[in-house]
C-alpha cells in the first residue's frame, strides 16, 4: 500500500511539473519562436546577451524596440501595458513576461537578473513595421519592402539579420501576423 501511495504522489508531482510548462497564451497563428532546449536556455540565462544587433527593429510610440534589448527601460518609456502576464520560464531560469499594448505583444526572457525582448508581435492593422508593412498587407507588399526573403513557404516569409528573425505569417496571400524574434543562442 505504501508503494502504491508513493507511486501516486510521484505521478501527481510529475503531472504538476509538466503542466507548468505545457500551456501557452500565445495565439496559434503566431510565428514560432526559435526553439531552445533547456540546456541552451540555461546557458543563455547564465550571461546577459550581447547588445542588440539587427537592422530589423520595431518603432512603437516613438520607442525603438530591438530583439534582445533590455526590457526595463523600454517598459518605463512605453508606460503601463493594457495587460501584463508572467509565468515561470520553461526554457530559462526565472520568469517569462508578456506585455500587451494596443496592437503589440512583447514577450521577454530572463538572463543575468534582467529581462530581454524575445519577441515583438504585431497583432492588428493599427501598427506597421518601419517599412510600412501591416496585418492585411499582401505578400507582394512584404517583398517590395524587404526584398528577397531568407526563407519562404506558402504560409510564411522570414528575414534574418544579426540577432533577429522578422517573420510574416500568411493566409490567402495576406499577412496575418508579424513577429520580430530574438536569436538567443
Amino acid at each position: 500500500m505504501k508503494k502504491i501511495m508513493a507511486m501516486m504522489v510521484c505521478a501527481v508531482l510529475c503531472c504538476a511539473l509538466l503542466a507548468g510548462c505545457g500551456g501557452s497564451d500565445k495565439p496559434t497563428e503566431s510565428a514560432a519562436v526559435p526553439a531552445n532546449d533547456a540546456a541552451a536556455g540555461n546557458a543563455a540565462a547564465a550571461a546577459a546577451p550581447a547588445a542588440p544587433s539587427s537592422k530589423y527593429t520595431f518603432s512603437f510610440n516613438g520607442v525603438e524596440i530591438a530583439a534582445n534589448a533590455e526590457m526595463a527601460p523600454l517598459a518605463e518609456t512605453l508606460g503601463e501595458p493594457i495587460d501584463y502576464f508572467e509565468s515561470e520560464s520553461c526554457a530559462y531560469q526565472g520568469l517569462d513576461k508578456v506585455y500587451t499594448y494596443s496592437g503589440v505583444i512583447i514577450r521577454t526572457y530572463p538572463a543575468d537578473g534582467k529581462d530581454y525582448v524575445l519577441t515583438v508581435e504585431l497583432k492588428d492593422d493599427t501598427v506597421t513595421t518601419k517599412e510600412g508593412v501591416y496585418i492585411g498587407a499582401s505578400k507582394d507588399d512584404v517583398t517590395a519592402a524587404y526584398g528577397a526573403p531568407t526563407s519562404e513557404t506558402d504560409t510564411a516569409i522570414s528575414y534574418v539579420d544579426g540577432d533577429c528573425t522578422l517573420s510574416f505569417m500568411l493566409a490567402d496571400g495576406k499577412v496575418t501576423d508579424i513577429t520580430y524574434a530574438a536569436d538567443t543562442d
